[in-house]
């Protein structure tokens, strides 16, 4: 039951940051709400992990985030620039954040799966 009001109340902050885009302020709380529930979220599933597992596990999240950040950022300026993304740029920007958000998950859940064995 609790995991399921959490889950309920990420898609609330994620819609209300959706919808109040042009107010950068609600827009912002909301994120960062919305980062708060996703960490009560997992609460039991961080208590299996040692401290040293939760600081390393943490790091790479922050590092993974940046990187993603900046693929997705320089393929975007890519795609803009680039003559055959002309008419599919929306497309195209949809897949590039599926696929760096899908290859970030995926380095992150092996170097969480590493890290249980700690």
């Amino acid at each position: 039951m609790y995991r399921n009001i959490v889950f309920y109340l990420i898609l609330l902050c994620l819609f209300i940051s959706v919808v109040m885009k042009s107010f950068e302020v609600i827009s912002t709380i909301a994120n960062v709400i919305c980062f708060v529930f996703v960490l009560l979220y997992f609460k039991d599933e961080m208590k299996t992990y040692s401290r040293k597992a939760l600081a390393i596990l943490s790091i790479c999240f922050l590092f993974l985030v940046g990187i993603c950040a900046f693929i997705i950022l320089q393929g975007q300026t890519l795609m803009k620039r680039h003559l055959f993304f002309t008419g599919w740029e929306t497309i195209a920007g949809i897949l590039l954040m599926i696929v760096s958000l899908s290859i970030c998950t995926f380095i992150l859940g092996k170097i969480s799966n590493r890290l249980k064995r700690l």
